[in-house]
């Protein structure tokens, strides 16, 4: 049994104090001009008109007029068989196409009604060296330039262009680029080890695949010619593999293989194009445009395909209305390349204003240098993560005693659960009371917020507002044998989604792509409830919802997602462990998840000294990256698995997070559950090896 949430209404944070300004009161008096037979009193209102069966599909279209869309054809149709999704029975798998009359371009709305002199976006490396702005006049010619020189080179609609690239100008250029053609963009951060990039890449099989030799991060400059040279020698072997291109940073570090026939530099590069006039193949509005990938606990990472389109639909909803971004704003959201923020953060030049492009670390030189630049640059909204906020509570540094933030509307928190205590200290010492500290849920699998923030409803702490327009979320008990909504109760569940919505992936890519997708969503409850994997509750008094953690094994520390599987493809090559068992703590008083890997030795003889804990870790960050690394590391006499021979990690990580859990008949070695409970006092633990 799972304890209910206190019933006592939780401490208000923040009202809003010019409600009406927002662009959400804008689209609800929007909508209630149009449908004046409609109660629209509040966001409450306007969220049930958005997601009931016989007005969302009147939901879906305002929205695509409020945010300006224009694509080829008329605006008819919202989903093909509109009468099975009036009657509430339209299944959400196989997922159904949105927008089917229509034809559109990703890249050709993002550059559409563009001042030339106006700036794009501004970019700078670690520590806000070399900050330069960009014009969309500058923008749009390079993004022509290698949009000629991917055409030249044979990449046309539906090839994969993948890029190993930090996040700087030239991955958005790329990446336009490549959406303008109608190619499918795939990206990983360059940070991650050679066999997790390859993992994924040799699932898609790119046609051209970009590499930076060398990255500054930490401080440290990082030449990434042997990873390079690896991933390239692997990628000759994947047929659909023609080229790939050397972004040379530092002149000392230049790629060794420029020489040979399938490598290129940038520049040589940019040479093959003919001079061809920027061009937009216009596609249906599911045509797959992004290829993400899946932090799942088993096998290879899933290859999650996005259409641009429905993707591009979705984030100008969260941030246009949820976050509030409006015309002219600065936005900044720390991201790396391999996150699904990154996409979204590219959805940002659409909103008429501007982006702050950073690379690199946001402690370095020291840890208030983003928000120095959202300062000097006049950012409307910084998005970080709730680790990044929890951090500068711990180094006591209050921004709002350091800087002038005069056009700042919207902090975001996004990647993991923010803790109460920080909410309370955002206000009180840390950040303007007007700012708006917007929290949501959501990710890689769906593209867009599932819950999040409401510019014009109050902030109680330790809650996220409410739930995201358009999706029709509910809290379902699943260990009844009918699955019960748990909405109006303080009892914690299944964060679920009834209702189709644009940015459903159009499939996941590859052989048994399909099955796969069934399995991800809608083992538990069936094809129409997409279940999203969270555990939440929420409360009767105020409409929140309280984040609990994953209700899987995904990892998830400082809001970066990985799967155990990816730990365990490391440790099952190292030759003293028999087996292993990676979860992830959080206890109630933990701000953020901290990783522990179990380990049972091969022989009894065999011990787990610092120095194979060190050698390890050291595999882990080579192979994976940095941010996979454990930061613990324990001898256990043996590993928990089900009766169909499956590792148990769910119960060791509520375990070990301080819940109270008692086995079931499907626990095969259930005994050896009970020895996890004294990882509850992990510091204690710690200490006595000291």
């Amino acid at each position: 049994m799972t304890d209910t949430l206190n019933i006592e209404r939780p401490l208000l944070l923040w009202s809003p104090r010019d409600s009406a300004a927002t662009n959400m009161s804008k689209f609800r008096n929007q909508v209630a001009r149009k449908y004046p037979h409609v109660p629209m009193s509040n966001y409450a209102d306007l969220h049930s008109w958005s997601v009931h069966p016989s007005t969302a599909l009147d939901f879906w279209k305002e929205l695509f007029e409020f945010e300006g869309l224009q694509p080829e054809g008329l605006v008819g149709r919202v989903l093909g068989d509109e009468g099975a999704f009036r009657a509430g029975n339209l299944p959400m798998y196989p997922p159904p196409a949105f927008f089917p009359d229509i034809r559109m371009n990703f890249t050709e709305h993002i550059l559409a009604g563009k001042r030339g002199q106006d700036i794009a976006l501004f970019a700078c490396g670690e520590g806000g060296k070399n900050l330069r702005s960009v014009t969309w006049a500058e923008l749009r010619k390079t993004v022509e330039d290698v949009a000629d020189a991917l055409v030249a080179l044979g990449v046309g609609v539906g090839d994969r262009i993948a890029a190993i690239i930090s996040n700087c100008t030239e991955a958005i250029i790329i990446c336009l680029a490549t959406l303008s053609i109608g190619a499918i963009w795939s990206t990983s951060s360059p940070d991650m080890g050679a066999e997790g990039i390859f993992d994924r890449l040799v699932q898609i099989g790119p046609k051209l695949v970009f590499f930076e030799t060398s990255v500054l991060y930490n401080g440290k400059l990082r030449n990434l010619n042997t990873k390079n040279n690896e991933l390239i020698t692997t990628l000759r072997k994947v047929p659909e593999f023609q080229i790939g291109v050397m972004l040379e940073r530092d002149s000392k570090l230049a790629s060794n293989l420029a020489s040979e026939k399938d490598v290129q530099t940038w520049s040589r590069f940019l040479l093959n194009g003919t001079g061809k006039k920027l061009q937009f193949s216009r596609n249906a509005f599911n045509h797959p445009g992004f290829i993400v990938y899946s932090s799942g606990t088993t096998g290879s990472p899933k290859c999650i395909v996005h259409s641009a389109c429905g993707l591009l639909l979705q984030v100008k909803k969260d941030y246009m209305l949820h976050l509030d971004v409006r015309p002219g704003d600065t936005i900044y959201q720390y991201t790396t390349t391999g996150w699904i923020m990154w996409a979204m953060v590219l959805c940002g030049l659409s909103y008429g204003g501007r982006v702050l492009v950073y690379d690199g670390s946001p402690f370095i030189p020291e840890p208030t240098v983003t928000l120095r630049l959202a300062s000097m640059l006049n950012v409307s909204l910084f998005g970080t993560s709730a680790k990044f906020l929890s951090d500068l509570k711990a180094m006591d540094i209050k921004p709002r005693e350091l800087f002038e933030f005069p056009n700042l509307r919207t902090v975001s928190s996004t990647g993991s659960v923010l803790n109460s205590d920080v909410c309370t200290w955002f206000y009180e010492e840390a950040f303007p009371p007007t700012v708006h500290l917007a929290s949501g849920s959501g990710g890689t699998d769906l593209a867009c917020s599932l819950v999040g923030g409401d510019p014009t409803s109050p902030l109680f702490t330790g809650e996220i507002q409410g739930p995201a327009l358009g999706m029709a979320v509910d809290v379902l008990n699943s260990s009844s044998e009918k699955p019960l909504s748990l909405q109006g109760t303080t009892e914690p569940g299944e964060l679920v989604c009834r209702s189709p919505f644009p940015s459903q992936p159009v499939m996941f890519w590859g052989n048994g792509g399909m099955a796969k997708y069934k399995a991800a969503y809608f083992e538990k409850f069936g094809v129409n409830i997409w279940n999203q994997g969270d555990f939440v509750a929420r409360s009767p008094l105020t409409g929140g919802f309280t984040m609990l953690g994953r209700s899987d094994g995904v990892l998830n520390p400082s809001g970066i997602r990985f799967g155990s599987a990816e730990i365990y493809n490391v440790t099952n090559t190292i030759g003293d462990f028999e087996d292993t068992l990676c979860v992830g703590q959080r206890r109630p008083s933990d701000t953020d998840e901290t990783v522990i890997l179990f380990v049972k030795m091969k022989t009894p003889k065999t011990a787990l000294t610092p120095e194979l804990v060190a050698s390890t870790k050291a595999a882990i960050a080579t192979r994976l990256s940095p941010r996979h690394v454990p930061k613990y590391i324990f001898e256990v006499p043996d590993i928990p698995y089900t009766t169909n021979g499956k590792k148990i990690e769910l119960a060791v990580k509520q375990i070990v997070s301080g819940n109270k859990v008692t086995p079931s008949g499907a626990v095969a070695n259930p005994e050896t559950l009970e020895y996890f409970e004294q990882f509850q006092r992990l510091e204690q633990m710690v200490g006595s090896k000291l």
